[in-house]
C-alpha cells in the first residue's frame, strides 16, 4: 500500500468518525426527547386511548406509510444524487432532486386524500379490534386518522431532504429534524393536556405541527441550496430512471417488512382484548430503537456516503476493512449490553414510564417486551452497517429477497404462537418480540454470508471466536448484574419510588460494567480495550485514526 493510499484511508476514517459523532449527538437529542414524549403520553393519556390513537392510527397507518417511502427512496436516491453531484455538479443533482420531490409531493397528496376520504378502510386494514368496544375504537381511530393525515406530507418530504443533507455531508441538521418533530409534539402534549386540560387532540395537534418543524429544520440546513429548488417533472432524466430501477427490488422487501410490523404490532395484538397491550409492545420497542439510532444507525448513516465513494473507486479491500473492524467493535459492545439489558428492563421501564395513567400492570408488560426486544441489539447493530454496503454497491435484489423471507418468518411465529397456541397478554408479547429477534438474527447472518461473495469482510473463524468471547463476557455482565439487582431488592421494594429506582439502576449498571470488564479480561475480548486505547490516543493527540482502528 503506497503512502498516498494510506493517508487517504486515514482521512476517510477521520471524516467517518466526525460524521458519526455529529449524527449521534443529534440522535441523543432525538431519543431523549422521544423518551420524554412517551413518558408524558403515559402520564396524561389512558393506555386504551394510546392503543387507538397513537399505536393504531398514527403508527399503524401514517407512520407505516411514511416508513415505506423513506426506506424505498433513501437507499436508491442517495447513490444517484451523489453521483450526479460529483460528476455533473449541483445544478444537475438538483434537477434530479426537484423531479423526485415533485413526484413525491403528488403521490403524498393522493395518499392524504385517500386517508381522509376512507379512514375506516385503513383502520380495518391494520387492526383487528373485536368485542363490544370495537365500534368505539374504530370511530376514535377514524377521526384521529383524518386529523393526523396532513402530517404525512411534511414527514415524508422530510425524509428526502434528510437524504439530500446527508449527500452534502451536513449530518447534524438532517438528524435533528426528527428531534424538532418530537420536541414540538412533546410541548403540545405537556402544555395542552398537562396545563390546559385538553384531551387527546393535543397529541394530534403536536404530531401534525411537529412534522412541519421537522421539514423546516431541514430547509434551514439547505438554505444555500434553496435557489436550486424548482418544482419540475423531467421524467426523461436518466438519473430518475436509474433511481427507479434501484427502487424496484427494494419495494417488495420493504413492503414485506411493513406488513410484518403492522401484523405484529397492531393487527395480531389488537385481537387480544387487553387494554394497553399494543402500547406495551410499542413502548417496549423504544429502548432498542433508541440505542440503535445512537450508535449503529448513526455510524451507518455517516458511512453511507463514504461507502459510495469507495465502491465508485472499486476499493473493496478498504470497504471490507471498514466493515470488519466496525462490525467487531459493535458486536463486542452490543452482545454483552443486550444480555445485561434483560436485567435492566424492569427498573428502567418503571423509571421512564410508570406514572399517572401508566400503571404497574402495563409497566410490567412493557418491561417484559423490552427485555425480549433488547436481545436483537447485536443483529440490529450489524445489519444497519452491512446493508449500507449493499446499497452502496447498488445491489438491491438479494437484500430484498432475504428481507422478505425473514419478514415471513416473523409473521409465521406470531401467528402460530397467538392464533394456533392461544398466547395472550405477556405470552403474546414474548411471542411477537422473540419472533422478531429470531427473524432479524437470521437476516443479518444471511447478509454477512452474502456480503463475503463480493467483499473481503468478516472472516469466518476469527469472527466466530470473537462472538463466542463476547457472549461469555455478556454472561459475566448479566450474572453480576442479576446478583446485584436481587441484593438491592432485599432491602428496597421494586416500586419504592423514582429515587430508589435510580439507585437500583446505578448499582446494576456498575455491576454490569464490572462484569463486562472482568469477562473481557478473562476471555481475552480485545476489542473494548482497543477502543479505549484508541480513544486515549485521540484525546492526547498522539496519532491519527487508521482504518483498522476505526470503531
Amino acid at each position: 500500500m503506497n503512502e498516498t493510499t494510506r493517508d487517504h484511508r486515514k482521512h476517510i476514517g477521520e471524516r467517518i468518525l466526525r460524521a458519526s459523532t455529529v449524527v449521534a449527538i443529534a440522535h441523543v437529542c432525538l431519543k431523549v426527547v422521544g423518551l420524554a414524549q412517551l413518558s408524558v403520553l403515559g402520564r396524561y393519556i389512558d393506555t386504551s386511548v394510546l392503543d387507538v390513537v397513537y399505536v393504531g392510527a398514527f403508527e399503524g397507518c401514517i407512520f407505516t406509510i411514511f416508513l415505506l417511502g423513506e426506506e424505498v427512496i433513501g437507499p436508491a436516491f442517495l447513490p444517484v444524487f451523489m453521483r450526479e453531484l460529483d460528476d455533473r455538479g449541483k445544478k444537475a443533482a438538483w434537477a434530479f432532486a426537484n423531479t423526485v420531490l415533485t413526484l413525491q409531493f403528488m403521490i403524498l397528496a393522493l395518499l392524504i386524500g385517500a386517508l381522509t376520504l376512507w379512514p375506516a378502510f385503513f383502520i380495518n386494514l391494520v387492526t383487528n379490534w373485536q368485542g363490544e368496544d370495537a365500534p368505539a375504537k374504530i370511530e376514535l381511530a377514524r377521526r384521529s386518522l383524518i386529523a393526523m393525515a396532513p402530517a404525512l406530507l411534511c414527514l415524508s418530504l422530510g425524509s428526502t431532504t434528510y437524504i439530500i443533507l446527508n449527500g452534502h455531508k451536513r449530518f447534524f441538521l438532517a438528524a435533528f429534524g426528527d428531534a424538532s418533530w418530537k420536541i414540538v409534539s412533546l410541548i403540545s402534549v405537556f402544555v395542552g393536556i398537562g396545563w390546559l386540560g385538553m384531551n387527546v387532540r393535543a397529541l394530534i395537534f403536536g404530531l401534525v405541527i411537529g412534522s412541519v418543524a421537522k421539514l423546516g429544520t431541514h430547509l434551514v440546513g439547505l438554505f444555500r441550496e434553496l435557489r436550486f429548488f424548482r418544482p419540475s417533472l423531467v421524467l426523461k432524466n436518466p438519473a430518475l430512471k436509474t433511481m427507479l430501477l434501484l427502487m424496484l427490488p427494494l419495494i417488495a422487501g420493504i413492503l414485506f417488512a411493513k406488513i410484518r410490523d403492522v401484523f405484529n404490532n397492531q393487527y395480531i395484538l389488537s385481537s387480544i382484548q387487553t387494554d394497553g397491550l399494543m402500547t406495551a409492545n410499542s413502548f417496549g420497542r423504544k429502548l432498542y430503537t433508541a440505542i440503535g439510532w445512537l450508535v449503529p444507525y448513526a455510524m451507518s448513516i455517516a458511512m453511507f456516503p463514504f461507502f459510495c465513494e469507495l465502491v465508485d473507486r472499486d476499493d473493496h479491500e478498504h470497504l471490507g476493512d471498514l466493515l470488519t473492524h466496525s462490525g467487531r467493535m459493535l458486536l463486542a459492545v452490543f452482545i454483552p449490553f443486550s444480555m445485561a439489558c434483560v436485567v435492566f428492563s424492569q427498573p428502567l421501564t418503571s423509571l421512564l414510564f410508570q406514572s399517572g395513567k401508566f400503571g404497574p400492570d402495563v409497566t410490567a408488560l412493557t418491561a417484559l417486551s423490552m427485555a425480549c426486544y433488547t436481545l436483537v441489539f447485536p443483529a440490529f447493530a450489524l445489519e444497519y452497517l452491512i446493508i449500507q454496503a449493499f446499497f452502496a454497491n447498488r445491489k438491491m435484489i438479494s437484500v430484498t429477497v432475504i428481507g422478505a423471507l425473514t419478514s415471513v418468518i416473523s409473521i409465521v411465529i406470531s401467528y402460530v404462537g397467538i392464533r394456533l397456541f392461544g398466547a395472550t397478554d405477556a405470552a403474546a408479547l414474548m411471542v411477537v418480540a422473540l419472533g422478531f429477534v429470531i427473524s432479524r438474527t437470521i437476516k443479518t447472518t444471511a447478509f454477512m454470508v452474502l456480503l463475503k461473495r463480493t467483499t473481503p469482510a468478516f472472516p469466518l473463524l476469527p469472527t466466530a471466536v470473537m462472538v463466542l468471547k463476547a457472549v461469555l463476557t455478556g454472561g459475566c455482565a448479566m450474572l453480576l448484574c442479576q446478583v446485584t439487582d436481587q441484593a438491592f431488592l432485599t432491602f428496597i421494594s421494586g416500586d419504592a419510588g423514582k429515587f430508589p429506582t435510580i439507585l437500583r439502576l446505578a448499582a446494576n449498571g456498575g455491576a454490569a460494567a464490572a462484569g463486562f470488564l472482568g469477562g473481557a479480561l478473562i476471555f481475552r475480548l480485545k476489542e473494548p480495550f482497543e477502543m479505549a486505547q484508541w480513544a486515549f490516543r485521540k484525546m492526547t493527540g498522539q496519532n491519527r485514526l487508521t482504518v483498522k482502528e476505526m470503531p
